[in-house]
């Protein structure tokens, strides 16, 4: 009974990410680009539906104006990009994404991709990950200034 639960519940949380808003939408680029430079921290990263948010309370990130990526935390940092959009890509959504490459550990190598985009504004980045079955999520919240 506990696994049909489970299992009903991740279904849910595959059919609310996959019918997200942001496949329907047009991010613009350049009219996003200030709102995601600057500096935040991970508030929410769900993996298949596990929170995993507390392997991210150290770090701050910082998406910088040159598209660097940059993770810190204490001693540790990593260096990456990022980029608005996916000019590369014949996939309808491309302008909804937000591609970030870094590596160094396993948080970092849990960041490196091409994210989908399902809210942005000037406080925070909503992605869920382009595939579907993986059901990763994560929620960066900008650090006040």
């Amino acid at each position: 009974m506990k696994t049909s639960i489970k299992l009903l519940a991740l279904a849910s949380l595959f059919m609310i990410v996959s019918c997200s808003k942001s496949t329907d939408e047009t991010i613009n680029p350049d009219s996003k680009t200030g709102q995601v430079t600057g500096s935040f921290k991970v508030t929410s990263y769900l993996d298949s539906g596990k929170d995993e948010t507390t392997d991210y309370s150290a770090y701050s990130f910082s998406f910088n104006s040159d598209g660097t990526f940059t993770a810190s935390a204490g001693s540790a940092g990593f260096a990456g990009s990022w980029q608005l959009g996916n000019s590369g890509s014949d996939d309808d959504n491309s302008s909804n994404r937000l591609l970030i490459t870094i590596t160094g550990n396993k948080q970092m190598d849990d960041l490196s991709h091409n994210w989908l985009i399902v809210s942005l504004d000037n406080t925070t980045i909503h992605l869920v990950d382009d595939n579907p079955a993986s059901m990763e999520e994560i929620t960066f919240t900008r650090n006040n200034q």
